[in-house]
């Protein structure tokens, strides 16, 4: 009889127990006294922290978060969590609340990459934006295509088809991937200082050559405050505006001393490639010289 008693006694504790636990919810919890007693108690709502815990005679006692403090969930615990603080890289995106912690991103221009806060990539010149940069991913880049060149602001250029000539011009530069096909007419390339076709699109193969030495070398040419450290798109166009504003006041001779001058700062590739440029131009100058009317 005693032992069917204890059985009993048992079944009756493991199925108050079992009643307890399957009671159990995100806002409660099971709370075993010194007496051997199980109560269920009532968790803090988020927001609060836990200041006494349920007993015999009373449900749980709760109290609010102060300032600068949190908890985002259901809980029984006696601290609140402290907010984050954001960088001096980062901005905040959502205030620290009594249930939410404070939410930091990058500020713009800048992505967030292995929790460090990073430049978004400047697209070169000849390519355009495929994707633009976000808080989370860095710009994408794409390559512009055969026939096509980078038209637009560096960092901003969009790829759009060469230039067609029209039958009356003739082809002085071939397009490139970051500048367009330059026509002219033979009236025009004579009677004209050819420096004036050549501006935007020897500034554009300049772009292509970005390096601290151009930098430094365009600062000398334009006598401007371009430097190595003018490394931001902004800082980047004023130095090409500056380059483009020289060429508009340069002469023949001063633009056909330019391969020296680069030779010279040791940008040998740019060199070499605004040569052939200027002879090519020269003798489409001649061609059309020669093969002209006479003036009278």
């Amino acid at each position: 009889m005693e032992t069917r008693e204890l059985i009993l006694t048992v079944l009756v504790l493991y199925s108050s127990t079992v009643s307890l636990i399957l009671a159990q919810n995100e806002t409660t919890y099971l709370r075993e006294l010194p007496t051997g007693q199980k109560l269920l108690c009532n968790r803090c709502p988020p927001g609060y922290r836990l200041q006494k815990h349920c007993t015999a005679t009373h449900q749980t006692i709760c109290k609010p978060c102060d300032a600068g403090l949190y908890t985002e969930v259901w809980n029984y615990i006696y601290e609140c969590l402290p907010c984050r603080w954001c960088r001096p890289d980062q901005v905040e995106v959502q205030k620290c609340t009594n249930s939410t912690n404070r939410v930091c991103g990058c500020k713009e221009g800048f992505y967030l990459d292995s929790d460090i806060c990073r430049p978004h990539s400047v697209c070169p010149s000849g390519y355009r934006v495929k994707e633009k940069g976000t808080p989370d991913r860095d710009t994408v880049c794409e390559h512009c295509q055969k026939g096509f060149h980078a038209d637009g602001q560096l960092g901003n250029a969009l790829c759009v088809p060469y230039s067609e000539c029209k039958s009356e011009e003739k082809l002085l530069l071939h397009g490139t991937i970051y500048m367009d096909n330059v026509c002219v007419t033979c009236n025009r390339i004579t009677c004209d200082d050819w420096v004036k076709f050549i501006i935007q699109p020897f500034t554009a193969v300049f772009k292509n050559h970005s390096t601290c030495k151009l930098f430094h070398f365009i600062g000398r040419l334009t006598t401007s405050k371009c430097g190595c450290v003018f490394r931001s798109v902004v800082d980047q166009d004023f130095c090409f505006q500056q380059l483009e504003e020289w060429f508009s006041k340069a002469t023949e001779q001063q633009v056909s001393n330019l391969p020296r001058l680069l030779q010279k700062a040791s940008i040998r590739d740019l060199a070499k490639n605004i040569k052939q440029r200027i002879m090519k131009i020269r003798n489409e100058v001649r061609l059309c010289r020669n093969t002209l009317p006479a003036r009278k």
